[in-house]
């Protein structure tokens, strides 16, 4: 069997493209529609609008697929209308907070902040919130809004070609931690998502102390089909196509976690069990 690995995003965009399964954001359209992007002039005003450059990266995929379904299978890609700050969406809170501070006696107000920081924000004119949190250039989010991911605005500020991707971590745009090394290795974790809705997907995941058996059984499995075992070990998402079969194999490995998926495969772990 022939072996493909470490496919690249248009790899992966190219692999999708041929099932017809619908995307379940937009039950009309499948993966098979034809690619849409933006315009470039779109991305462009959101660059003029914050005073940044984007990752070459980011507007190609933005420029060929930004406006296919496929980016709106689990999370969402940002259209440029939609693209805002985290500093954006703290302004659009922060005067109602204002409000309570004002009828709060001073140790009120230490326990409002200590229980949700976007009341320190109330406290400080928007040129020092530098202090508690920076900001960062929104452009992908969780199906119900848990996440937000983009970049730090000062990476596009100095454009800087391949910055890395942050994401939010507390259900708020205050405190953020590094998702990715860069555009691509993000993209692929969203892309790795959409292979869950094909028809023919089987999967397993284990998480904190279930995570070295998970490995054994996914390193069993990989060895029997004659894949090499660093895609269960290298961290992110790690690929393999066998191109006679066009079965599909991929691995999302972090510290805690690690989910195995087999695509295009209705006996997938068969003969495992």
């Amino acid at each position: 069997m022939a072996k493909k690995y470490d496919l690249t995003t248009w790899e992966i965009l190219d692999y999708l493209h041929q099932f017809h399964e619908p995307c379940y954001a937009q039950d009309s359209k499948k993966f098979s529609a034809p690619f849409t992007g933006f315009a470039e002039n779109e991305i462009t005003a959101v660059e003029q609008k914050y005073h940044i450059t984007f990752p070459p990266f980011y507007k190609k995929y933005m420029m060929y697929c930004g406006n296919h379904p496929i980016n709106d299978i689990h999370n969402h890609i940002c259209t440029p209308d939609d693209i805002l700050t985290n500093y954006d969406y703290l302004s659009e809170d922060i005067d109602e907070y204002a409000q309570d501070l004002q009828d709060m006696t001073p140790e009120e107000i230490a326990d409002a902040c200590a229980e949700n920081e976007i009341y320190r924000f109330c406290q400080l004119p928007k040129e020092q919130w530098h202090t508690l949190t920076q900001e960062y250039v929104l452009t992908w989010y969780e199906n119900q809004g848990v996440w937000h991911a983009g970049y730090l605005r000062s990476d596009l500020e100095k454009g800087i070609p391949n910055p890395p991707m942050y994401i939010s971590t507390n259900d708020d745009f205050i405190t953020f931690e590094k998702a990715a090394d860069d555009t691509e290795t993000f993209l692929k974790s969203m892309l790795f998502m959409a292979f869950w809705s094909l028809e023919n997907t089987s999967s397993i995941s284990g998480a904190n102390e279930n995570k070295q058996q998970v490995i054994e059984e996914i390193m069993d499995i990989l060895q029997n089909k004659g894949i090499d075992t660093n895609l269960a070990k290298n961290h992110g998402v790690n690929i393999c196509l066998d191109t006679d079969t066009n079965i599909l194999y991929a691995c999302y490995v972090n510290d805690n976690f690690i989910e195995f998926l087999v695509a295009n495969d209705d006996e997938a772990f068969d003969e495992e069990e």
